[in-house]
Formats: C-alpha cells, sequence, structure tokens
C-alpha cells in the first residue's frame, strides 16, 4: 500500500511521520509553503526520515497512454467528469446567471473544464501513471484541500481520502475583507501609493474613455528582464495616432503585475477597490436560488464550482463596466485568459480578440479551449480543426500563420549571430538543439514528467553524443531561460563542465536581445527540439526540425501521448535522432525534406503568407472603426 499526500505543510509533518514509523510507504507530490526557504526546510525534514516525493523520475519506464492524461487526454477523461458534476439538462438552469443564452451552454462547459483539466494535470494524472506502474498495489491519496474532490478518475486501485480544512481558510479570508470593506466606508484616507499601482499614476476618468484594452498576461515581456525571450508587441502599432499604439491602448493585467513602463495606460483589474459586502450577498443569492439543482454529491460539487465561479464574475463585470467607451478587448495568451474575464467582456457587449499562440494546442482535447469572438489561427488545418472541436467556441476563425515565424524571414541571412557567422565560415553546419528548463529544487524533479533533473541529464548526454559522432558540426543549445541552472549548479556542474570541453558544442546564453532564439534557428541548418512554438515556426519555413521525442523514462511522448502530427519527425531514441540528422544535415535528397515539405503543404498553409501582424493590426483598424 502506497500513501500519497497531495500538498504538504509544516502542520502536516507529525501526521506523515506517525506513517512513517508504522513502516507505511509514504509519499508525497507537493510542497505547499510561502517561500522556497520553507520549502526547502520542509522537504529536508521529511528527507530525514527517508519521506520523499513520489518518485515518478526515476521509475524505468512511463507509457504515453499514461503520460497523456497529463496533456491531450485523448480518452477525454477530465470532460467526463465535467459531464458528471454538471449535467447537460442542469447547465442550462446556470445560464441565467452569466447572462448567457440557454442555447450556447458550451461556455459554461469550457468555464468547468478549466478548472477539472488543471486538477487532472496536477494531481490525479500523476495519480494516474503510478496506478499504472503499480496496478497491484492499493493507492491511498490524502488530501486536505476542497478542490481535491475535483480529480478526474483516472485509476481503479485508487481511494481518496479528502478532507478540506482549507475551507476554513477560505471562510476567514472572506470575512476578513467584509470587515476590511467595512472599515473602508468609515475612514477616507486617501491612498496615493495603492493608486498608482493600480492606475500606474494614470487618471482614471482618462483610462475610462479608451475603446481598445490589450488584456495582459503576466507583463508585456515573455521571460524576465534577465531572462529576455521577446516583448509582447503584436499588437502594438506605429502610428502614433493609432488605437493599437502602445501608449493608447489600456493594458488591463489580471495577473497582479505592475506597469513595466510609466508612459503605459496600465491598470491592475484585481486590484480595483469593490465592494466586498455587495458581492458576498450577490454571491449568497445565487447559490441559493441554484441550490434546488443540487441532487447527489456530483452534482453539489457542481454547483460550488459554478457559484465561486460566478463570485469571481460579478466582480470582473464590475470593474469591467466602469470601462463604458470600451469596444474591443485583445487577449494576449488565448488559452490562459480566465473565462470570467471574457464572459464578463461578454456581458458589457465588449468584442474580443485572440490570435492562437501554440500551434500543438490544435491537437489538444481537454485543455487549452477558448471563448473568443474572433480568432486569429496558425493556419487552414488549424482553423478547419478549431471549427469542428466542442473545446472552442468561436465565432469568427481567421486564418493567419504563426505569427512569431515572420521573425524567422526577418533574420535570414541578415542577422546573423557572431557564433554562427565564425562556425558557417570554417565550413561547418549549424545545429541549434532547443531544450526543456528544469526544476530549481530536487523534490519538485521527482514529481516532473519531462522537465525532471534526470531528463534534463539525459537530454545533454545526447547533446554531447551528437557532437561526437555529427562531423563537421556546430550545436548550439538554447533554452527558454538559465535561472533553472543557478539553483541546480551542483547537480548538473559535472556535465556542464564536459559540455565546455567540446569544441564543437557551446550554450547559449544571450538573454539580452529580444527573439534571439529566432536569430539562432533562421541561420540554422537543423532544429532538434522538445515540444515547443518554435518548433512550428520553423517548419512553417521549411526550416528542417527533428523533435526529441523521449526522456529517459518515457518514449513518443509527443507523437502518441500529444496526438501530434508530423509524426515522420519524430525520434523516439538517440540511434534514431543520430540517423535522421545525418541525414538531414548531409544528404541533399534526404527524403526526410520532402517531407517536410509535405507538411508544410498540409499543417502550416495559409493563403496570404508573411506580414502577419500587419495583417492583423490592419483588420483590427477595421474592426474598431466598424463596432
Amino acid at each position: 500500500m502506497h500513501i500519497i499526500f497531495g500538498h504538504v505543510t509544516f502542520w502536516n509533518l507529525p501526521i506523515i511521520k506517525i506513517l512513517k514509523y508504522f513502516k507505511f510507504d509514504v509519499y508525497y507530490l507537493y510542497i505547499e509553503a510561502k517561500s522556497d526557504f520553507k520549502k526547502n526546510e520542509i522537504a529536508m525534514k521529511l528527507k530525514k526520515n527517508n519521506i520523499l516525493p513520489l518518485p515518478i523520475e526515476f521509475e524505468k519506464e512511463i507509457l504515453p497512454t499514461s503520460y497523456s492524461m497529463c496533456v491531450n487526454d485523448p480518452d477525454e477523461i477530465a470532460y467526463k467528469k465535467n459531464i458528471k458534476l454538471v449535467p447537460e439538462k442542469d447547465l442550462k438552469k446556470y445560464c441565467n446567471l452569466f447572462s448567457i443564452n440557454e442555447k450556447k451552454t458550451k461556455k459554461l462547459r469550457l468555464l468547468i473544464q478549466d478548472f477539472i483539466f488543471i486538477q487532472q494535470k496536477t494531481i490525479s494524472g500523476k495519480l494516474g501513471i503510478w496506478s499504472a506502474l503499480y496496478s497491484e498495489k492499493k493507492l491511498i491519496y490524502v488530501s486536505f484541500k476542497l478542490k481535491c474532490f475535483y480529480n478526474s478518475d483516472t485509476s481503479q486501485n485508487v481511494f481518496k481520502i479528502i478532507i478540506p480544512l482549507d475551507i476554513f481558510n477560505y471562510l476567514t479570508k472572506i470575512i476578513k475583507k467584509i470587515f476590511l470593506n467595512l472599515f473602508s466606508i468609515f475612514t477616507s484616507k486617501n491612498n496615493k501609493e495603492q493608486k498608482n499601482k493600480i492606475f500606474s499614476g494614470k487618471n482614471l476618468d482618462e483610462l475610462k474613455k479608451k475603446t481598445v484594452a490589450f488584456v495582459t498576461h503576466k507583463g508585456i515581456l515573455y521571460g524576465q528582464k534577465e531572462n529576455l525571450l521577446f516583448e509582447k508587441s503584436l499588437y502594438y502599432s506605429n502610428k502614433v495616432n493609432s488605437y493599437l499604439h502602445k501608449y493608447s491602448i489600456l493594458h488591463l493585467d489580471y495577473s497582479n503585475y505592475i506597469s513595466p513602463d510609466q508612459n503605459l495606460c496600465w491598470v491592475c483589474i484585481n486590484k480595483i477597490k469593490i465592494s466586498y459586502i455587495k458581492f458576498f450577498f450577490q454571491t449568497l443569492l445565487a447559490g441559493i436560488k441554484t441550490c434546488y439543482l443540487i441532487k447527489s454529491w456530483s452534482t453539489f460539487l457542481g454547483w460550488v464550482i459554478l457559484i465561486q465561479q460566478y463570485s469571481a464574475y460579478i466582480k470582473y463585470c464590475e470593474v469591467i463596466k466602469k470601462f463604458k467607451n470600451l469596444k474591443i478587448a485583445i487577449l494576449d495568451y488565448d488559452v490562459l485568459c480566465p473565462k470570467t474575464l471574457i464572459l464578463a467582456f461578454e456581458k458589457n457587449k465588449i468584442k474580443t480578440v485572440a490570435t492562437q499562440e501554440r500551434y500543438v494546442h490544435t491537437f489538444f482535447k481537454s485543455y487549452a479551449n477558448l471563448i473568443v469572438d474572433t480568432y486569429y489561427t496558425s493556419s487552414e488545418y488549424a482553423a478547419d480543426v478549431i471549427n469542428k472541436s466542442k473545446y472552442y467556441d468561436v465565432k469568427n476563425i481567421i486564418p493567419v500563420g504563426q505569427y512569431r515565424s515572420d521573425y524567422l524571414s526577418l533574420y535570414k541571412k541578415k542577422t546573423i549571430p557572431e557564433k554562427i557567422s565564425k562556425a558557417k565560415e570554417n565550413g561547418k553546419k549549424i545545429l541549434v538543439l532547443l531544450g526543456n528548463h528544469s526544476p530549481k529544487h530536487w523534490y519538485e524533479s521527482y514529481t516532473s514528467l519531462t522537465t525532471s533533473w534526470s531528463s534534463q541529464m539525459s537530454f545533454l548526454e545526447d547533446a554531447i553524443r551528437l557532437s561526437q559522432n555529427l562531423k563537421n558540426t556546430y550545436i548550439i543549445i538554447r533554452y527558454k531561460g538559465l535561472d533553472w541552472t543557478l539553483k541546480t549548479d551542483s547537480y548538473f556542474k559535472s556535465i556542464f563542465n564536459r559540455l565546455n570541453d567540446c569544441e564543437n558544442i557551446v550554450l547559449s546564453k544571450n538573454y539580452k536581445e529580444s527573439f534571439y532564439s529566432y536569430k539562432l534557428c533562421a541561420n540554422a541548418d537543423l532544429v532538434i527540439t522538445v515540444p515547443t512554438s518554435l518548433a512550428d515556426e520553423c517548419l512553417s519555413h521549411e526550416i528542417p526540425v527533428l523533435f526529441y521525442d523521449y526522456t529517459h523514462n518515457m518514449k513518443k511522448t509527443l507523437s502518441e501521448a500529444w496526438g501530434y502530427s508530423p509524426s515522420v519527425l519524430m525520434c523516439s531514441n538517440f540511434e534514431e535522432l543520430l540517423e535522421k540528422s545525418q541525414s538531414l544535415l548531409f544528404n541533399s535528397s534526404s527524403k526526410l525534406k520532402e517531407e517536410i515539405s509535405r507538411i508544410n503543404k498540409k499543417f502550416y498553409y495559409v493563403k496570404e503568407k508573411g506580414n502577419i501582424k500587419n495583417k492583423i493590426i490592419g483588420q483590427l483598424e477595421n474592426l474598431i472603426n466598424s463596432t
């Protein structure tokens, strides 16, 4: 029997130690604390008692069918859970709360789906993997969180013990907010510093006049200043008098990020002062009106999640209605924007627009769903799949291409990084190797799948083997960021030293230049990559790409688990990787190059290629003028 705790905190420690004392096999998935220091402290106390995280990382083999529960969910386990919680006939009766027509229940279904699949991805999917590995064992999952009642049924031999003690913390927070709200009524203190954080020093009356908003996800930079990948400038027009100019468009932030530039029109919508007393009673009334829909434990859980989402929805509605002139809201990261916020825009008759961020999301079933009015997709093929999918609620689909791929054309032979230029002068082929980041802490690595330290070590070992077997080739390893290496230096020190000793391999450390990864790939003869949007962007320009489709304990992670094409470019072991690399680098008549051309025409085709940003901005300006 294995006892697995979901989230461990300081107060759980005595219970876990007692179970271990009685010789039970005890594991945990996550450590919950306010700082890394406290997390490390808990992890070390558990380790001293030989209590470790669930060691998925060290299993010999994980099947793609098990892993798929955490990504693509081909059997739609999460969706089945969704239906069980709120049957279709009941869902129609919740529509009125969200000002939705009863014929459009799909919007609420997707609202629930987001929550259910996050639980499956982080908890029940990993339990499903462990269950498949130890099908003869009885697994007991222990949690003190209400949300764990929403775990999908991914296995038969998992028994759940859930005591939702966190509900008391939740109620305490509500009571505290109500008292603070009452206190603020009787005080007239002008908190200038707080207003600056919310409105970035701008006058709210001026911000209310804006007609177009850019709804940002974690700021306007992808990455951090020290690990910059690119600025999110897709929707910024260079015309000073345009509604879409960087300093004219209203930025609505839902991630509690402070404005990076004082000249931006920036509003932190979650920090705008609202009446918690009013919303408490609105939510209470909604709960009372719909409580007749509770007919079983499952429908009770469905009722709880929808009332909780309703509470978030009415708060967003209250904030958004302040911006009476707002006509269009442009979503930064399509599938990650809160559905409650999107529904609040819809309630206030504000049209929503988004662009497909990652082509691979086309193939996802339970995850990466979207509600939006106008959607710019990465290809005609993607548009067709999305149009037929029950996981998208889109009124107007417009195929434009993968918007960042234009940078590949821009940098091809024009902006060549110095290291590449020198290598090419010496007659070498250029291979860019795109890797995953890794967890910063050992206890996070244990439960990680494709990003664990062992997976990373295997990837780097293969990089060295490639450098030894591919003659006349210069290899550049590139990550999204290198912050994880600072925390894991002792673990990876030896292999990084070996990398430094290789004459034809280098670790890219330039994170000051925006789109530097694109400069590398644009001038590469071959890109080998883990799953990333840059791979699809390269293929759309017929830059040769091979997918690193395995780890130290998994094979076909992308082709089978994600249900993703093109499978012929997948490599499920090192021998296959080496063979296909040699073919693409040194065989001018390689059949793989013909396959890349075929894939490009089938999966990435759009009628008019290139100039994607200007096409989107032009269409947006027409939409603004016609609204």
